[in-house]
């Protein structure tokens, strides 16, 4: 699969194809989800290289020597994941409900699923946990370019937008796109600055052609994850603070898609109704959904982290 988004890939997909209605319940639950392209891979590991150095070179004067000499490119390597799990329905249940109640289950799979994800992108720790990818804190806090505090106080510093721009100055897009990710707690906050006459023209508010709000920042689209529920908040005020304290949140810079942040895949996400089976003596309906995955961060300056942020009202 070329790089593409995947809701760009379910778009183009042959019409009947069995895994596109799965990729497109799961894309449909974030924001960012569908914003981030996927390449896919001829195997388990992309090999890559990343600047580390230009070469040297100059003008020079009429009959004098040219400059010479090479840059230096550093090798990497980034891994893939395997996801594997089955959406077992029990017979029970299909006999009372019918299939509506099987592709109700499959849904909530789908968007259990995007949350995993989302919350690996974000919060991974290949260092901890060996089966997931390292996330976006995890990428940042190794290179101190990558990492700004949003200052200084006890529990977190309201988000200044001089902060952020010096956020968003530290990332080079290269040929991707700049986006905001930020937690859902703040989206009213951002909604807020959108009214805020000392603020206005800065922060502004559309809404897409089924009427979604859409949110930006001096132009970049601000993504807040996934719709509140009853289920885990996304990017709650929980991290720990430059000034102390645990109530803080983090707001990253980074440039998804062409040479900077993407995620990778073996093969794109499969998708197999296995049908009816027995699960020791009982007998169910089941679907497999299964992917090899991963993310690459190509540039030393794709992606940086605002932290220490508390959830109050935005100031200039």
């Amino acid at each position: 699969m070329p790089t593409m988004t995947l809701v760009e890939y379910a778009k183009g997909a042959p019409a009947g194809q069995a895994n596109v209605p799965y990729i497109e319940m799961f894309a449909r639950s974030s924001d960012v989800l569908e914003a981030l392209p996927f390449e896919g891979l001829t195997g388990p590991v992309y090999e890559g290289t990343k600047s580390a150095a230009l070469p040297s070179v100059a003008f020079r004067g009429i009959n004098e020597n040219s400059t010479s000499g090479l840059g230096r490119v550093e090798t990497y390597q980034e891994a893939t994941y395997v996801v594997d799990h089955d959406i077992d329905v029990d017979d029970a249940i299909i006999r009372r409900n019918g299939m509506e109640r099987r592709t109700r289950e499959e849904a909530l799979a789908m968007t259990a699923l995007g949350r995993l994800f989302l919350d690996t992108f974000i919060k991974g720790d290949n260092t901890t946990n060996p089966r997931e990818f390292s996330g976006l804190q995890k990428r940042c806090d190794q290179y101190s370019n990558r990492k700004l505090a949003a200052g200084s106080t006890s529990g977190g510093d309201a988000l200044s937008l001089s902060k952020l721009d010096e956020a968003i100055n530290r990332v080079n897009a290269g040929t991707g796109r700049k986006y905001i990710i930020a937690p859902l707690a703040m989206r009213p906050r951002f909604i807020a600055a959108a009214r805020n006459t000392n603020l206005t023209g800065f922060v502004t508010q559309t809404w897409d052609d089924i009427g979604r709000p859409k949110t930006s920042y001096a132009g970049i689209p601000i993504l807040f994850g996934y719709e509140p529920d009853k289920h885990a908040t996304f990017m709650p005020f929980t991290e720990a603070c430059p000034g102390g304290g645990a109530t803080g949140a983090s707001i990253y810079v980074v440039a998804l898609g062409g040479d900077r942040v993407r995620g990778i895949q073996l093969k794109e996400m499969g998708a197999e109704d296995v049908g009816r089976v027995l699960t020791g003596t009982k007998p169910v309906y089941r679907t497999h959904v299964s992917w090899d995955v991963g993310i690459v961060d190509e540039h030393d300056y794709g992606v940086c982290r605002l932290w220490g942020v508390k959830d109050a009202a935005i100031v200039a």
